[in-house]
């Protein structure tokens, strides 16, 4: 969906229409994701029929103007139409979203329950997204957290990866 209300709506728009009339037939599909959101580091996959050296000149090319010219970062990902899993990531991308913002809300309201858990957190950093403060961090607690984790995780497609911390930390 583009919002041209958006900066990155209008960003996209403009992106598409070009590569489209740049790369002609070349150009399959692009899927694009929010500014923030990222898979393989990438917020825009492009798929071609034919990916070789000329394709991705231009591809930069066109990315250097648009991002320059709306201030955005498009950070693409070129596959030929070959690459099915990395295509259905892009597709997918909301729904798995979908799933951990509800994995992540049942591993909070369990974890919370225990006395010895002050806060839980999402969180983007090591290689975690769920951030779980303790008053005191002992193997016995952070087993607690683990069984819960385990259950949790084996409900939904997207894990709760936690990491324990205490205030102080």
């Amino acid at each position: 969906m583009l919002n041209f209300a958006e900066t990155w709506g209008r960003a996209l728009y403009e992106f598409a229409k070009t590569l489209k009339e740049e790369l002609g037939d070349e150009l399959l599909m692009i899927i694009g994701l929010n500014e923030n959101d990222l898979i393989y580091d990438s917020n825009v996959l492009i798929v071609v029929k034919n990916k070789n050296d000329e394709i991705i000149r231009k591809i930069v090319k066109i990315t250097l103007e648009v991002n320059s010219k709306y201030n955005c970062s498009i950070n693409f990902y070129v596959v030929n139409e070959d690459n099915k899993d990395i295509i259905d990531s892009f597709l997918n991308y909301n729904l798995s979203k979908k799933d951990c913002q509800v994995s992540i809300k049942e591993f909070k309201e369990k974890v919370m329950k225990l006395q010895e858990v002050i806060d839980v957190k999402e969180i983007d950093g090591y290689d975690s997204n769920v951030l779980v403060i303790v008053k005191n961090k002992s193997d016995e607690i952070i087993r607690k957290i683990a069984r819960i984790a385990l259950e949790v995780n084996s409900k939904y497609d997207c894990p709760v990866n936690f990491y324990v911390s205490t205030k102080y930390e």
